[in-house]
């Protein structure tokens, strides 16, 4: 989905190679064929909820129907450090999930977490432990290995879902939904439906935390950072829960140490509380 339209290229090959008009696609879609044509030509892109069946009718993967790679020739650009003995972020808890937990201790809200992007399982084991049902997300299949691994010797329960954020249809209600540096991997086009994705599928009185990469002109781009992670700007996250309560916003730079060089990073995160009521 780039200014160069190789999306649209894409779903036309695709399209041709499988031998559909624009016409027949349109029908399985349930649009017009205007709409089709508009998406081969680059002059509009399709709904989110749309790409799931657009990928299956044309054979391919959502992940490579959005960036022309496939899950198996690329899943995540962490595989090579997941694959090693040692846990690359660690095994504490985030500063973030802790608090995610202060401040559900005792309130009437469930403990139905989705965790997007859960890396090797740092805060998806933290969350079981604390008596969260977990579902964590993930892309790379040695995470889900270390998460696998971690949660049997830490005797806790997590459903691991071995799949990629973009395109992956949220189907149940959750309680939280939370990311812990995940989301830059949402190009630009795809944020605000994938925002409005996770508010809808959160449960009346539950929570979205997330923590996100925000670009400064002063701090050098990180050294293990990937050519598929997208920056977001300041103040970003407070705009997608505007409509929401917000208990936590803020703003830092922290040191890091991912790649094993010394280096910074600016970040932004919330905690936003979905009010209303059911029905």
């Amino acid at each position: 989905m780039a200014n160069d339209n190789r999306f649209g290229h894409r779903v036309a090959l695709l399209r041709k190679d499988k031998g559909y008009t624009q016409e027949q696609i349109s029908l399985i879609l349930n649009v017009t064929p205007q709409a089709v044509s508009k998406w081969e030509k680059g002059s509009a892109l399709p709904d989110i909820g749309l790409l799931p069946l657009l990928a299956t009718t044309l054979g391919v993967s959502v992940d490579h129907l959005l960036t022309g790679d496939r899950l198996t020739d690329k899943i995540s650009p962490y595989d090579g450090e997941y694959k090693k003995e040692d846990y690359y972020w660690g095994l504490q808890p985030s500063w973030l999930a802790e608090q995610i937990v202060e401040i559900l201790e005792g309130s009437q809200v469930g403990k139905r977490l989705l965790d997007i992007g859960s890396g090797e399982g740092r805060d998806a084991i933290y969350f079981a432990n604390c008596g969260f049902e977990v579902t964590a997300l993930e892309r790379s299949m040695p995470g889900t290995e270390k998460i696998r691994q971690y949660s049997n010797r830490a005797g806790c329960t997590v459903n691991i879902v071995h799949a990629n954020m973009i395109g992956y249809e949220l189907t149940d209600l959750y309680d939280v939904i939370y990311s812990m540096g995940s989301l830059q991997f949402l190009p630009l086009e795809l944020r605000h439906s994938h925002f409005e994705k996770y508010k809808r599928q959160t449960k009346p009185g539950g929570l979205n935390a997330h923590l996100i990469f925000v670009e400064k002109p002063f701090i050098r781009t990180a050294p293990d950072w990937d050519k598929d992670e997208f920056f977001y700007l300041s103040g970003d996250l407070a705009r997608y829960y505007y409509d929401w309560e917000i208990l936590l916003c803020g703003e830092q730079i922290i040191d890091c140490n991912s790649s094993g060089i010394p280096h910074q990073h600016a970040v932004n995160y919330i905690i936003a509380k979905k009010i209303g009521v059911e029905g």
